[in-house]
């Protein structure tokens, strides 16, 4: 019986093992890249090497300058918040992502339920920055 191996990584220019590609957000370089599955809720980033979170296809990336914008999202990170759609728009700014979350505590407990050892990968990522 031969063993099964699970396809690297897409890397740019390559053809994904998988029929879409997920993006991974880097919070310490700001830069954000995409890998054929979203099996594993943190990989290294190959930019810098720090973590890099697993979000939903609805992830669009702020430019890496807009610092303000990649606090925010990091913020609905922490929170929980991994881009689903929810039947309203995300926060546009940092300050209204506290009211956000709250409006949302229902649904962030149940996510957190359904894929504890994912938030836990993503938690202990984050208490790295």
């Amino acid at each position: 019986m031969q063993a099964t191996t699970r396809p690297p990584p897409a890397q740019k220019g390559e053809r994904a093992a998988s029929a879409y590609l997920h993006p991974y957000a880097c919070f310490k370089c700001r830069k954000s890249f995409k890998r054929a599955s979203r099996v594993e809720a943190v990989l290294p980033c190959p930019h810098c090497g720090g973590p890099s979170i697993g979000l939903t296809r609805k992830f669009k990336p702020p430019r890496k300058a807009d610092v303000q914008q990649w606090r925010k999202v990091e913020a609905l990170v922490r929170q929980g918040f991994l881009f689903w759609s929810l039947g309203e728009p995300y926060p546009e700014t940092l300050a209204e992502v506290e009211a956000f979350a709250a409006r949302h505590a229902g649904f962030l407990a149940n996510e957190r339920a359904r894929n504890p050892a994912g938030y836990a990968q993503i938690e202990a990522a984050l208490a790295l920055l």
